[in-house]
């Protein structure tokens, strides 16, 4: 009788844990939307010219119900709707994705110090990109754009890890992590020597774009594209979250649920390449976002996937906008490439993670 009033305790704690994390969430994805549209306020609010915020969203709501700008507006609702408005939907767009290829990656790999980087995609594809800078000819003639360039190397680079890291018909998780590193570190070395190697100030400028990434070529013209691709990416990545649930225990327990392990890791390593692909050919590389936001996530509401994606896709967004915000306040009228930002808050956050992981194992070892 003491077993089963033990079990039926156990039972309702386990209830009551579960209520509380949904209602957490809950509140979390209403305040972290509410977060995120007062970011996108700020970021479209200030610049050069500091535009007031209710007059932010009077520009925003006359296109959207496709209403004529009065003419004493038009200078700002330059800066707005054709500068600003598409600079801070792209950088929502890009945080979510690299955030969601994050949480996949992590889960993929089991391995919490992954992200997109480590796959080597964002070195490829900024490789490619200064390629045809470097190389020129098929630029000036018109052949080829830089953005074309990054997506064609960031494929080429998805194809060299996978069939390097396929080994008698099996992708493991180890050796797919290891060869995205060691070509990510190659790669990067050749975008470097091209730099140093180009006499253009020109093309010095461009290349260095490709090396830290950024916002401030940001269109409207780029941004359906970036949408379709991220909108597939993470359906894939929700349609398979109980998956990747299983996936990050272990390919045992995988398999012994009936799951192929190394054919999902194949589908999530080639979904999750194109979007990276498609995101690092239009803002350059930025670093950290998927390694720091799907921790941050995690801590807030566990590691159930099915939660902890809708929320990477809000933080990921929220993240990405806010230190765009921050790189274009700092040293205003200039501005930082978002990439320098990212990556200097983000190296500490990635030491606190191993000292935190170090910690952990000496806990369990004793």
């Amino acid at each position: 009788m003491h077993t089963h009033i033990t079990a039926a305790t156990t039972s309702s704690e386990v209830l009551l844990n579960d209520q509380r994390l949904r209602r957490r969430y809950r509140v979390t994805i209403l305040i972290l939307t509410g977060v995120l549209f007062a970011i996108a306020t700020i970021g479209m609010s200030i610049g050069a010219v500091s535009v007031p915020f209710w007059q932010v969203w009077d520009i925003v709501w006359h296109h959207l119900r496709n209403i004529p700008i009065a003419d004493e507006l038009r200078g700002t609702d330059l800066i707005i709707w054709e500068i600003r408005a598409p600079r801070v939907v792209l950088g929502g767009l890009v945080g979510a994705g690299l955030a969601a290829s994050g949480v996949a990656v992590q889960a993929m790999v089991r391995n919490p110090l992954a992200d997109p980087y480590t796959l080597g995609i964002q070195s490829g594809a900024a490789a490619g990109a200064v390629a045809v800078i470097f190389f020129g000819g098929a630029l000036r003639s018109g052949l080829i754009s830089p953005a074309v360039g990054g997506f064609i190397g960031a494929l080429v680079t998805l194809l060299l890890v996978f069939s390097l890291a396929r080994q008698r018909g099996r992708v493991s998780s180890m050796r797919l992590l290891l060869v995205g590193i060691s070509l990510s570190y190659a790669l990067s070395g050749f975008t470097t020597f091209m730099q140093y190697a180009t006499h253009d100030p020109a093309g010095q400028s461009a290349i260095l774009f490709w090396i830290i990434g950024g916002l401030g070529g940001a269109e409207w013209s780029k941004i359906p594209l970036m949408a379709i691709v991220l909108g597939v990416a993470v359906v894939f990545i929700w349609y398979r979250a109980r998956q990747l649930n299983v996936l990050a225990i272990g390919d045992e327990s995988a398999t012994a649920l009936g799951m192929r392990p190394d054919h999902l890791r194949v589908q999530l390593f080639v979904v999750l390449s194109l979007a990276i692909a498609v995101a690092v050919s239009i803002v350059g590389p930025i670093g950290f976002v998927g390694l720091v936001v799907p921790h941050v996530t995690r801590l807030i509401v566990g590691a159930e996937h099915r939660r902890v994606i809708p929320l990477s896709l809000l933080l990921g967004a929220i993240y990405l906008v806010g230190v765009d915000v921050l790189a274009r306040w700092l040293i205003a009228p200039s501005e930082i490439p978002v990439g320098v930002l990212t990556a200097i808050l983000g190296t500490p956050f990635f030491v606190w993670l191993i000292r935190r992981r170090d910690a952990l194992a000496i806990r369990e070892g004793q």
